[in-house]
């Protein structure tokens, strides 16, 4: 989520509202392996390169890319966004809804936004904000949902559909309320407009953070990902951390009750 110096009032009460172009988040892809031609049509008793190896005797990583009938098999990137229909509904509509902000007279931004000061009487504003980003530069929309596949499609497949969903929603709520507890206190910005997606993808790394063995987790990019969006902070100022944190304490309460009590074989 990201707080912006305001270009424009709010259409129903006067304040700071925010278009900040420039919101950066952090993300990374992932990289698909290359397939290994079949065996000498000549020779069908050598494997690969002479290996003198039958198709049979070829270890794992270097089996050809096709299944028994002839058909390709996919990525490891495509399965897991295959195993992974809410996370890729999620980021499918959000950035729909994004591009729907260009469009003249929808006002969508302005209607969707988290603003401090109308909280209680829009209570939708606390879940709506994390379906608007900002524009009209992409970036900060493309690192959220960068983010959000990357941990999302790890963690649903990892612990189900259901706990996905209910953690990224309540994390992103979470995240706008500790928006509006600090704005109470004279710490955030009452009347500025907070949009994105960060408070639930940081619950999602709240998640990740909680000490199991039951989630075999790539500690490193966690860590990197915190670090490099505390780095951030220095560099950015319209970045909202008051959201992230939300979001994250929101990730690592649910995901310690889900990891600590599960059953001992892993059952979603």
């Amino acid at each position: 989520m990201t707080e912006h110096p305001d270009h424009n009032e709010p259409p129903t009460i006067g304040g700071r509202s925010s278009f900040s172009h420039n919101s950066p988040e952090v993300g990374h892809g992932g990289i698909d392996h290359p397939e290994v031609g079949p065996p000498d049509a000549q020779n069908p008793e050598v494997g690969s390169a002479g290996s003198g190896q039958t198709p049979r005797e070829w270890p794992a990583d270097t089996q050809p890319n096709h299944t028994h009938n002839g058909t390709t098999r996919r990525s490891p990137a495509v399965e897991a966004l295959r195993k992974s229909p809410v996370t890729v509904t999620i980021a499918a509509v959000t950035v729909l809804v994004w591009l729907t902000q260009f469009v003249p007279g929808w006002h969508v931004q302005e209607r969707l936004a988290f603003v401090p000061l109308w909280a209680l009487d829009e209570p939708w504003r606390f879940a709506t904000t994390m379906l608007v980003h900002s524009q009209p530069s992409p970036t900060h929309v493309l690192f959220n949902m960068m983010g959000l596949l990357i941990f999302g499609t790890f963690l649903e497949r990892a612990l189900g559909s259901v706990f996905f969903a209910v953690t990224y929603v309540l994390s992103g709520v979470g995240g706008s309320a500790m928006v509006w507890l600090l704005a109470t206190e004279g710490i955030a910005h009452p009347f500025a407009l907070y949009v994105g997606a960060s408070g639930a993808v940081f619950g999602l790394v709240g998640v990740l953070l909680v000490p199991s063995k039951r989630l075999d987790r790539n500690w490193g990019g966690v860590a990197g990902f915190v670090l490099l969006n505390v780095l951030m902070l220095f560099v950015e100022p319209n970045i909202a951390w008051e959201a992230h944190l939300g979001g994250l304490i929101v990730g690592f309460v649910l995901g310690a009750i889900r990891l600590w009590t599960m059953k001992p074989n892993g059952a979603k």
